[in-house]
C-alpha cells in the first residue's frame, strides 16, 4: 500500500526516482526499496517523502483524513509505520527461511550425485588394491581360474561440474542466510 502510494505520488508529480532521491538526500536504491516494497522510510523521512510530493503521510499510508478535514494524529502514523516495518520483518525472514531450506537441499543433492558420480572411481582403485597390476582389466587369464573384471568407464565429467558448482552455490547461499 505504501509502495504503491510512493510510486504513483511520485509519478504524478512527473519526478524519477533518482530526481525523488536527490530532494530527499537520499540514493535512488533507496527509493527503489520503497517503491518495491522492500524497505520503509522512518517517521521523519515520511513526513520529508509527503513533503516532496505535496501530499501527506496519511496518504502516503493510505489512511484518509478524519472527517473535519483534520490531519491523522503522528501517534498513528507511527502506530501504522510500526505496523508495516513488522510486515516487512516477518516477510524477509520467512524468505530467509526459504532460500536457507533451498541451498540446504541442494548442498545435499550435489553431495550425493558428486558421491554418485565418484563411486566408480574409489570402485576402481580399491579393486586395483586387491587385484594384481596384470589381471586388472583382463578378461580370462593363463594362470589359475579365469577371472573377470570389467571396470566402469568413469565419472561424467559435465555432470561433476554442474554439481559441483551447485555444491559451491548452495555453500555459498547457507552462508550469505545465517543469521547474524
Amino acid at each position: 500500500m505504501l509502495s504503491d502510494n510512493i510510486k504513483r505520488l511520485r509519478s504524478a508529480a512527473g519526478l524519477s526516482q533518482e530526481e525523488l532521491a536527490a530532494k530527499l538526500h537520499v540514493v535512488r536504491q533507496t527509493v527503489s526499496k520503497w517503491e518495491k516494497g522492500l524497505s520503509v522510510p522512518d517517521a521523519d523521512m515520511l513526513i520529508a517523502l509527503a513533503e516532496a510530493l505535496d501530499s501527506s503521510p496519511a496518504e502516503l499510508l493510505g489512511a484518509a483524513e478524519e472527517e473535519g478535514g483534520s490531519p491523522v494524529r503522528a501517534d498513528e502514523l507511527a502506530g501504522r509505520l510500526a505496523e508495516l516495518n513488522s510486515k516487512l520483518a516477518e516477510q524477509l525472514e520467512k524468505n530467509r527461511r526459504l532460500r536457507r531450506i533451498l541451498s540446504i537441499a541442494a548442498v545435499a543433492a550435489a553431495c550425493l550425485v558428486l558421491l554418485v558420480q565418484l563411486l566408480p572411481r574409489l570402485h576402481g582403485f580399491f579393486i586395483s588394491l586387491y587385484l594384481s597390476r596384470a589381471a586388472s582389466g583382463v578378461i580370462g587369464g593363463a594362470d589359475g581360474p579365469t577371472a573377470i573384471y570389467v571396470s566402469s568407464a568413469g565419472p561424467n565429467w559435465p555432470m561433476l561440474v554442474i554439481f559441483s558448482a551447485l555444491l559451491i552455490l548452495g555453500i555459498l547461499g547457507l552462508f550469505r542466510t545465517r543469521k547474524r
